[in-house]
């Protein structure tokens, strides 16, 4: 029975990030990403920790029908929503369930991997940067998006800490989306793991959210999705945290509040390089 909650909340979670997150967030960030990484007509695609989709589906035209995509992440309730919500793609995209640090297929077997906010959840960046490089064919391309530090994404610095002030633990505990901002640190992985050419890039875009009232409490749901100490929570724990928080950030929420919209800028690196 525990297991089944435990599902079927993670499969929730996963569907506020794909009804939430994803348009406030990665439809402005994914072209961002593409632009880099310039997929080609017939390429093979590899998209890893792809969740609910964003960038795979993005992908998908920008190959045509003689290029192959695939969609690989750790979180099955992530899949389910992707293949579940939409379906036209499942023809289109090759969706699978795997680790980064070992990836599920033959040494050169893409034209190009791609990676949008997944590289700072491993837990084996080195490892998970050396697969990437070995399913690449010779001068195949690679483009990894980040994000900076909290102390740079202003907005979710303060959410953050209200966070953890309302569960009385370290910041550095949450932080785990925010704690791979070093660029030269990843510059240095991706040298480390034998790829050429490598560049980072530091980026900034607004993001957009139009359920003002209701962004804590989705941010919250949403973020379960990719930290499960989220996921255990029942709802009167959820409820409990979304007013503390909501409490915390209301006069930061009201300051980035223009016309009926919440926008604030986030910050990431993007690196690209080459096999």
């Amino acid at each position: 029975m525990e297991q089944s909650i435990t599902t079927t909340a993670a499969f929730k979670a996963a569907e506020v990030y794909e009804q939430f997150l994803v348009p406030g967030i990665y439809r402005y960030w994914t072209p961002l990403l593409l632009k880099r990484a310039a997929p080609q007509l017939g390429e093979r695609v590899l998209d890893v920790a792809s969740g609910t989709g964003v960038v795979a589906r993005s992908i998908v035209p920008l190959v045509g029908n003689k290029g192959k995509v695939v969609g690989l992440d750790i979180n099955p309730a992530m899949l389910a929503v992707a293949c579940q919500q939409f379906a036209d793609h499942c023809d289109e995209i090759d969706w699978r369930e795997g680790k980064a640090e070992d990836i599920p297929f033959a040494n050169h077997d893409f034209n190009l991997v791609t990676c949008q906010q997944g590289l700072q959840f491993f837990k084996n960046r080195p490892k998970a940067s050396q697969e990437m490089r070995r399913v690449l064919q010779p001068k195949g391309r690679v483009a990894i998006a980040v994000w900076q530090s909290l102390e740079r994404n202003s907005f979710y610095h303060t959410l953050f800490e209200a966070l953890a002030s309302v569960f009385n633990i370290p910041i550095t505990d949450i932080e785990i989306p925010f704690a791979f901002g070093d660029p030269g640190e990843l510059e240095r992985l991706l040298v480390g793991a034998d790829f050429r050419q490598v560049k980072v890039e530091s980026v900034k875009q607004d993001v957009h959210f139009n359920e003002v009232n209701r962004f804590v409490e989705l941010t919250i749901k949403g973020v379960a999705a990719v930290l499960p100490a989220f996921v255990k929570m029942d709802g009167e724990m959820q409820s409990e945290l979304q007013q503390k928080v909501s409490q915390e950030v209301a006069v930061f929420i009201k300051s980035h509040v223009t016309d009926g919209m919440l926008t604030f800028p986030m910050y990431a690196n993007i690196a690209t390089a080459v096999a």
